[in-house]
């Protein structure tokens, strides 16, 4: 645009380095993470509770989840060291390791209940124990060998591995630095995954409890049909949560300022204005750019339950987590875009025909023209 007044400087404006423009981005998003995060925990999800019965969904899911331990334990299945950590799956992991590790270190007979794997193929599925020896060789065969059987007709552990871990059974002694890395590493590799294809098995033959009054499958699909509830609660509510802090901060905050500026933008001093005419953009166009805002601000969309399920709990909400890798995928194409264009042109400036500049350089360049802003 060209301006013929003699008595005026030529001003140059330039756009907004391509480092503020990215901490602008950064300030939007973890923003709109932050308020939408507090609006989910304080008022949304609140406000949901007593609509899903959530207090009640809950307790149904620890009693179910106790049912389960029950029926495990009395089936001779798992065990409990303490009645203080009774419906601690990890720690009567652990200790139900510890137990059948016993059996293959000292093969008491008194201890052949703890081959929880052969009292279930054995007693309950009337199978033989060649069964459990595929799985132990497919899991752990360094540990077995595989010429010698123990009285269940399991393989017996290896010599080495029954010197090395009967130190933790005796009082006052422990077991070497090595000894114990392998101790630990047949239970994550033989005894959890075993545990896990019994679970799986034992849900498929519909385990029932003692009394007959519940079984294993029936629990875990309660158990199940209760989380969806929970799951579809966090969604919806995140949703609701997002919806509402964007409506805000890209749609409300710059529709009712002369500068059409967001929060951050304001705070950070930079502008967005016409390439042609150095106006501010109108309604339509503030529209348009605030759509694309809202875009950049679903990469941590997924987050914003994090208080309430953990952080590992968000990847098993993929309506939540694949909208904000779409949109990551977006942000990154707009970030080359913006990197190896003239002038660093996104697609915000593109489809606007407008220019991102610092506070500053505008209001120079209003100054000289001779306005007051």
């Amino acid at each position: 645009m060209e301006f013929k007044e003699e008595n005026k400087k030529h001003i140059d404006i330039y756009p907004t380095k391509v480092g503020r423009r990215i901490l602008v981005f950064l300030g939007e998003i973890f923003l709109t993470l932050i308020i939408s995060t507090i609006l989910f925990e304080l008022v949304i999800f609140q406000i949901s509770r007593p609509i899903i019965k959530y207090d009640q969904i809950t307790e149904n899911i620890s009693s179910s989840q106790e049912k389960i331990f029950r029926l495990l334990y009395e089936r001779e299945l798992l065990f409990y060291e303490d009645n203080t950590n009774v419906y601690n799956i990890n720690d009567s992991l652990e200790y139900t390791n510890s137990l059948l590790l016993k059996y293959y270190v000292f093969e008491d007979k008194e201890d052949e209940n703890k081959e929880i794997f052969v009292n279930y193929v054995v007693n309950y599925k009337e199978d033989k124990a060649d069964r459990i020896n595929e799985l132990y060789l497919l899991y752990g065969k360094e540990y077995f060998d595989t010429s010698s059987f123990t009285s269940l007709g399991t393989y017996k552990l290896k010599e080495q591995y029954k010197e090395a871990f009967s130190h933790n059974y005796l009082e006052g002694d422990e077991m070497s630095t090595e000894a114990y890395e392998d101790f630990n590493n047949f239970r994550d590799n033989v005894f959890v995954k075993l545990f896990g294809a019994l679970t799986d098995d034992i849900a498929l033959n519909d385990l029932k409890s003692l009394d007959g009054t519940y079984s294993y499958l029936s629990l875990r699909n309660d158990i199940e049909d209760n989380e969806n509830v929970l799951q579809n609660d966090y969604i919806i509510c995140s949703y609701i949560s997002f919806v509402i802090t964007c409506v805000i901060l890209y749609f409300v905050i710059p529709l009712t300022n002369n500068k059409r500026q967001t929060l951050i933008e304001k705070i950070l001093k930079v502008e967005r204005i016409n390439k042609n005419d150095m106006s501010y953009l109108k309604r339509n166009m503030v529209i348009s750019v605030s759509l694309f805002k809202v875009i950049d601000a679903m990469v941590l969309m997924f987050l914003i339950p994090f208080l309430r399920v953990g952080l590992s709990y968000l990847f098993s909400l993929p309506i939540l987590y694949l909208p904000s890798l779409i949109a990551l995928i977006i942000v990154i194409i707009n970030l080359f875009i913006t990197i190896f264009t003239t002038f660093n042109t996104s697609l915000k400036e593109i489809t606007t025909n407008s220019i991102v500049v610092d506070e500053s350089s505008l209001n120079q360049y209003y100054e000289e023209l001779g306005y007051g802003k």
